[in-house]
């Protein structure tokens, strides 16, 4: 225990040199702590409107088709004109968006909320990674990124438990108006004390560009993106496979809780607060695990994890062993997390980083468009524990995909 304790002073000690990455993942801390408030409740806050498992399906799906749409864009304006300014853009309207969900008066209008909340998504979310890649150096990326994700489910810990809180001691309308007021409080922040980091990409293109422009004017295809296409395309096809795995069950999830086990709004925030812990102190461990053992080991761990948690969740039977499971689910999140994004991050061309991880990013929205809308039919159609099964089928596909397709790079300064 000391030793490990020892190992994280370390990993923030090694961090601090990076002044910017702190107020930029406390923006992220700040936001997520928002997201938190509410995302646990959504589902719930739908059925209320009398939704259906195929419309809590589309209430996901929504969202994904629009991040989808808006990740390659986002990228690419974050190469042209920096990424500061679209990170402050889509956050500002993540705090229009969460606020309007307060007013909302039936299911279609939710779904039109989810829709343009999925905009802003594909906005900021894969920009500030790119950020945080941007602000580092390569050994330490597994580290920063480790950080960044800590960060964020700082803010996911604390908001689920007091989203239910909040849910019940007032209305379930008013966790979304204080998720607006803390997004805007995150745009704020990143506005006043988060610097430009393009110009610092600016001044790497030239070596990076010196050594793929020659293939990049006789060679088509993925190979403008990367020098390692096939690990581009695997990781591509990893991160679609998570994300459709996860979203089978992501829309439902807190219903099963509420509805099928019995299990109070306020414990079901309880839940995914103690998925948010685990998530909190190992993310940052796992991601010095990953830099110091391999990327790709640490990868296949958590998804190995992460599959077995999620089919066990059908004999769990009440609070207590689905805490524990949703507690072994965060463990795998925090071990696949850092990984792939560092991975992928030493694969693509520097000079194309942003539209890279748009890319990237489009492969996991496309997989919660599909999963979400599969997963919502099965929990209506055929029963509650059968978005479960396919989850975990679908997981165990995925390590076969990272086994057959994913390396680490040896050149991890491209």
């Amino acid at each position: 225990m000391a030793q490990v304790f020892t190992s994280f002073k370390g990993d923030l000690k090694l961090l601090l040199q990076y002044t910017q990455l702190f107020p930029l993942c406390f923006a992220v801390f700040v936001s997520m702590l928002g997201f938190g408030l509410v995302m646990p409740l959504l589902p719930i806050y739908a059925r209320s409107f009398g939704a259906t498992g195929i419309q809590l399906g589309f209430l996901t799906a929504s969202f994904a088709i629009t991040r989808a749409i808006t990740t390659y864009p986002g990228g690419w304006f974050a190469d042209k004109m920096g990424r500061k300014k679209p990170i402050v853009m889509g956050l500002l309207m993540y705090s229009v968006v969460m606020a309007l969900y307060g007013f909302t008066e039936d299911v279609n209008q939710l779904i039109f909320l989810r829709a343009l909340q999925g905009v802003a998504s594909g906005i900021v979310w894969p920009i500030i990674s790119t950020m945080v890649v941007d602000m580092v150096n390569p050994k330490d990326r597994s580290k920063a990124l480790g950080f960044y994700e800590m960060m964020w489910f700082l803010g996911m810990i604390i908001g689920p438990g007091l989203g239910g809180i909040l849910a019940d001691a007032f209305t379930v309308a008013v966790p979304f108006f204080v998720c607006g007021a803390l997004a805007f409080l995150s745009m704020l922040l990143v506005a006043l004390t988060v610097q430009e980091t393009a110009t610092i990409i600016k001044e790497e293109k030239s070596s990076a560009i010196s050594r793929t422009a020659s293939s990049e004017d006789s060679v088509k295809g993925m190979k403008k993106w990367t020098l390692y296409p096939i690990v581009f395309l695997g990781l591509c096809i990893t991160r679609f496979i998570i994300a459709f795995s996860n979203s089978l069950i992501q829309p439902v999830l807190s219903v099963y809780a509420n509805e099928v086990l019995g299990i109070p709004t306020a414990e079901v925030g309880i839940l995914f607060t103690a998925r948010g812990i685990i998530m909190l102190f190992a993310t940052l461990p796992m991601g010095t695990v990953a830099d110091s053992v391999g990327r790709k080991s640490t990868l296949i761990l958590g998804k190995v994890v992460n599959a077995l948690a999620t089919f066990l969740i059908i004999f769990s039977g009440g609070f207590w062993p689905l805490l524990f499971l949703m507690m072994l689910r965060g463990f795998g999140r925090a071990a696949i997390n850092p990984s792939l994004t560092a991975i992928f991050s030493n694969v693509a061309s520097v000079s194309k980083r942003g539209r890279a991880m748009g890319i990237f990013n489009a492969f996991q929205n496309v997989g919660l468009v599909v999963g979400s809308s599969i997963g919502g039919f099965l929990y209506e159609m055929s029963s509650s524990e059968t978005p479960f099964i396919a989850c975990f089928i679908v997981a165990l596909v995925g390590v076969i995909v990272v086994l057959f397709t994913v390396s680490e790079p040896k050149d991890s300064r491209l």
